[in-house]
Formats: structure tokens, C-alpha cells, sequence
């Protein structure tokens, strides 16, 4: 009778233990939480009980990579594509790790096959885009954030991150129309506003930069680097009370010490002419 009951015992106790599954899901909920070493710990946990199981070798990658141990990850993801190859996250995180670590070359390899796979995965064509960006190599950083785009229209960052291009190789015109055409997507975003009116500053349309950081400040209020740029748009506008203005109202909200010199020294400027 007590061997029949330490054998029950024993099995009950082996049900007890937490599979893969488990410990992905307290995974997740730690990542939820916001705590990456303990999502970490749970993701291992999961690979230890299934070393061959891709979501397990990704997710385990992925917190890595968000704790910036981005070698450590490189070794999941490759252990996630090696037991599917044709797992499209799995290529897409490894490129992103690969990115991080500056290997431009292996990372683009990635990016394609994931793309390959997966023609709809926007965010593959991003990220080949961000590097070639980054590479200085424009046209194709244009094409890729166009066929980003096309794969996802309302992939907002793929709008701003075209338009940056744009202006960065002085088409301001096409990067000011990106981006107003994005705000269609999110009518109440400042950020595509504001980068908008940091374009017209550019090409040297002073006015077209007051109206667009107007707008941007309206929609965000609280936002002072808007404050801010809206401030120096004025002044470029030869509108030097009204830039006295907003910028004495910045002071006004507690801006962080580094924004505060900046805004004296535009005061002082200022109140000189």
C-alpha cells in the first residue's frame, strides 16, 4: 500500500511540473510587467524543457535583445531558424540583432530571406532600409522604405523614416508631402507635425515652419522641444517678440536643465536684436 502511494505520489508530483508552454507564458507576463531579467530567466526555463522549440529559442532571443545582450541572442535566433528554417520572425529578429551589432552585411541577408518568405512583412523592408540608410546608400534606402510602405500603408515610422531621407538629400517638397499625407493615418500625432515644420525650417520656408509647429504645439501642448522649435521658426521669421514669447513660456513649464540653457542662450539672441 505505501509503494502504491509513493508511486502515485511521484506521478502526481511529475504532473506538477511546468512544461515549455508554462514558462513562456510566465514569460510573457513578466515581459508585460516590464521586467526583462525575470522574463529572461522564465524564457530559459522553457528552452531547457524544449531546446528545439523555435518560439521558445525566439522569445528568449528577443528579451535579450531588449536587455541589449544582443550576442547572447544572436545564438537563440540561429537555434530558432536551425529547428524551422522558415521561421519568419526568427530571420527577422536575427537581422535585427545582427543590425545592433553592426554587421550591415549578414543583417541584409536576413532581411531578405525574411522578406522572401513572408513578401507582406513591412517591417523586413524597414529594416533593410534603416541600414542602407545608415550606409548612406539613398536610393536604396528609398526603395526599401517604399516597399515597406506598400506592404503595410499604414506603417507610420516607414513614412517618417522615407520622409528623413528625403530631406536629408535636400528634397524637402517630397519629405514635407510625405509627411502630411502620413497624418491622415494619425490626425492627432505631433510628431509627424512637428517633423514636418523641422523640414520647412530646413528648406528655409520660415513661414510654412510657424504654421506647422503651431499645429504641432496645439496638438501636444506639453511637448516644449516643439515649443521650442516654434520659438526659433519665429525668429528665423524676423517675428522676434512672439519667439520671446514662447520661449519665455518654456522657462515658464520646468524644462529640463539642458533645455533650459538652450532656451536662455535663444533669449538673450533674441532680446540682442
Amino acid at each position: 500500500m505505501r509503494k502504491l502511494l509513493l508511486v502515485i505520489t511521484v506521478i502526481l508530483l511529475m504532473g506538477c511540473g511546468k512544461g515549455a508552454d508554462d514558462h513562456m507564458q510566465d514569460g510573457y507576463a513578466q515581459l508585460r510587467k516590464g521586467d526583462m531579467a525575470s522574463a529572461v530567466l522564465e524564457f530559459e526555463k522553457a528552452v531547457e524543457a524544449e531546446p528545439d522549440n523555435p518560439e521558445a529559442r525566439n522569445a528568449l532571443g528577443t528579451a535579450l535583445s531588449a536587455l541589449g545582450d544582443f550576442n547572447r541572442a544572436l545564438e537563440h535566433f540561429r537555434a530558432a531558424i536551425a529547428a524551422n528554417d522558415e521561421f519568419v520572425e526568427g530571420h527577422y529578429n536575427l537581422a535585427r540583432a545582427l543590425s545592433e551589432l553592426g554587421r550591415f552585411e549578414e543583417a541584409l541577408a536576413e532581411f531578405k530571406i525574411t522578406a522572401q518568405l513572408d513578401p507582406g512583412y513591412a517591417l523586413a523592408y524597414m529594416g533593410a532600409g534603416d541600414v542602407f540608410a545608415a550606409g548612406s546608400a539613398v536610393d536604396l534606402a528609398i526603395e526599401s522604405y517604399q516597399l515597406a510602405i506598400a506592404a503595410d500603408p499604414e506603417l507610420l515610422v516607414a513614412y517618417m523614416r522615407l520622409a528623413s531621407v528625403y530631406v536629408s538629400t535636400g528634397e524637402y517638397n517630397k519629405g514635407i508631402d510625405l509627411l502630411l499625407d502620413a497624418r491622415a493615418l494619425q490626425p492627432q500625432n505631433s510628431e509627424i507635425i512637428s517633423m514636418a515644420g523641422r523640414a520647412a525650417i530646413a528648406k528655409r520656408d520660415f513661414e510654412q515652419a510657424v504654421d506647422l509647429l503651431q499645429q504641432a504645439v496645439e496638438m501636444d501642448t506639453l511637448h516644449l522641444l516643439n515649443r521650442n522649435d516654434l520659438a526659433a521658426a519665429l525668429m528665423l521669421s524676423e517675428r522676434e517678440d512672439e519667439a520671446v514669447v514662447v520661449w519665455t513660456g518654456i522657462l515658464k513649464m520646468n524644462p529640463p536643465p539642458e533645455l533650459e540653457q538652450v532656451v536662455l542662450q535663444n533669449l538673450e539672441r533674441a532680446r540682442a536684436e
